[in-house]
């Protein structure tokens, strides 16, 4: 048995292992991060009485009608009475499904709110997200990763399960319950620099983080259509019942499987201890520098053209994220079961994108036909350009919507490229302070993420093709932007505030020198003195 026993831990090394559990975790992270942008399509009641719709518009969708249902079903040129005609038949057989569906989903679990409102309900999240990424590095390096990351998905879990309960009492204690889950998330990706620095050896450290990182692609392609089945089965409020329950079970396992280093693991083998510690011997052989260097980091233009690009794609990235799932339900007139289904095919070919690209960029490299500047800003051409100038094109493709979704689909793999371009740029610049700088861009990203509601709901009123359009050349115009900030100023090489002594504005050499030079006088001195007394 013991001998069984210990070949079946063999057989799944524990770094291994590690690898599930966090994507398995960053999983959850996503799930109950985006449920939100899919379900409040269902919470929202904004079924219009009869009279309001007859008194509409075609061009607004205040009624409920999705524009592209609207226009593909009635004629511009047709006379009000066939307009009223075809909006009184719609508002009636809305009606109808409305009441079958409040067989599952009562009307008490319904909420009234503006488009602002709406806006503000998808941007909470990132309003509490952004403030603790700093942070959350340093709370990891003193109390571990496992105490950090499983401790945010266990706050957000909670507070995930009174989502229904907030949105009875009022929409500000809706906007409260997400903004406390995003600062409790915000200090998950820096909590997973610090593990990875203590578990994986650098030459495992590139395919480690591709797998277990990008796994909020795959959370995002798992939650859109699961949501989705859920509202329709059952209502949106077990949505959220569901991803808190679902957290919580991460959270136990979690706890009880994971370790903050190899030298903490009960079942790690002596052969997989022996391989980590020799691989991260060289790192820990050399000096650490003793205080981080805020002013150089934040006067460094290489990094801040590195952050531009990573705002650029945390905006278009975002902008998918919360209101992709709104797009498709106003504009292109998807039931809530195929608009999961079809908002999470873009994150699918994203995931797919992520790695083509780095497959490819690997290949060029260590055949060495392109360097590594050249590289990182090839990749990011096409996780900037690509996405923006396809964004545009989804705007004029109108009511077709097979088309808008193979734009968004090409789109979005090209901005899968990310992690082949600006954001391994940050190992790049400064391998000892990579966390800290990811904090810092990654902060700055999401406090520009977290207006993206806000933007589109005051953009977007009426939920009207042209209005959408706008939208499309904003995010466009973002991404061209940052994407010429990064090819112009961006660098690869190591930034001379990597290492103490450079901080410390040369102090240390400049002592060094002055020893030495004091010495070297001495000795000349000492051998003058003992040349005269040899003459003598």
């Amino acid at each position: 048995m013991a001998a069984t026993k210990r070949t079946t831990c063999e057989a799944v090394p524990a770094r291994v292992a590690l690898a599930l559990l966090t994507s398995a975790g960053v999983v959850v992270l996503y799930i109950l991060r985006i449920n939100m942008s899919v379900a409040i399509v269902a919470m929202v009641d904004i079924t219009p009485s009869l009279q309001d719709t007859q008194n509409s518009s075609l061009s607004s969708t205040d009624n409920n009608v999705a524009y592209c249902t609207v226009q593909i079903n009635v004629s511009p040129k047709s006379s009000t009475a066939q307009r009223e005609d075809y909006l009184g038949n719609y508002y009636f057989n809305a009606t109808a499904v409305k009441a079958e569906t409040d067989s599952n989903d009562d009307l008490n679990n319904k909420m009234e709110l503006t488009t602002a409102q709406r806006g503000l309900v998808l941007g909470a999240f990132f309003y509490g997200y952004f403030a603790t990424n700093i942070p959350g590095g340093r709370l990891a390096e003193m109390y571990g990763t496992k105490r950090v990351f499983g401790g945010a998905i266990l706050i957000g879990g909670i507070l995930t399960l009174f989502i229904p309960l907030a949105a009875k009492v009022h929409y500000s204690v809706l906007v409260l319950l997400r903004v406390l889950t995003g600062l409790a998330h915000g200090v998950v990706y820096p909590a997973m620099n610090v593990m990875v620095a203590r578990w994986i050896p650098p030459l495992e450290r590139p395919r480690f983080m591709s797998f277990a990182y990008m796994s909020n692609t795959v959370g995002t392609v798992v939650t859109m259509p699961l949501c989705g089945l859920i509202i329709a089965w059952v209502g949106w409020p077990y949505v959220f019942y569901f991803s808190g329950g679902v957290s919580l079970l991460w959270v136990l396992v979690w706890g009880l499987l994971m370790h903050d280093t190899p030298q903490q693991h009960p079942r790690i083998s002596p052969e997989e201890m022996a391989h980590i510690l020799h691989g991260l011997e060289e790192e820990t052989k050399k000096e650490k520098p003793s205080r981080t260097p805020w002013r150089s980091i934040m006067t460094s233009i290489p990094l801040w053209a590195t952050t531009f690009a990573h705002i650029g794609s945390m905006f278009g990235f975002n902008l998918l994220l919360t209101q992709l799932p709104t797009y498709m339900a106003t504009i292109l007139g998807f039931s809530i079961t195929n608009n999961g289904f079809l908002s999470a095919l873009p994150f699918l070919a994203q995931f797919l994108g992520s790695t083509a690209s780095g497959l490819l960029g690997d290949w060029m490299l260590t055949r060495k036909y392109i360097t590594v500047n050249a590289s990182r800003k090839l990749f990011a051409t096409v996780s900037l350009m690509l996405p923006g100038l396809l964004l545009v094109v989804v705007g004029y493709t109108g009511c077709h919507a097979t088309l808008a979704v193979v734009f968004l689909c090409l789109g979005t793999a090209g901005s899968g490229a990310i992690c082949s371009g600006h954001m391994a740029n940050h190992l790049d610049l400064s391998p000892n302070f990579a966390g800290t700088i990811m904090g810092v861009s990654n902060t700055l990203a999401f406090m520009v993420s977290m207006c993206v509601p806000v933007i589109v709901g005051a953009m977007t009123p009426d939920q009207t093709l042209d209005q959408w359009q706008r939208v499309f050349w904003l995010a466009a115009g973002i991404y061209i932007v940052n994407w010429l900030i990064f090819v112009v100023f961006s660098s690869t090489d190591i930034q001379s505030w990597n290492y103490e002594e450079e901080e410390q504005g040369g102090e240390k050499e400049h002592v060094k020198e002055a020893a030495e030079k004091l010495l070297t006088t001495k000795e000349a001195i000492l051998n003058d003195n003992q040349n005269g007394a040899c003459k003598a």
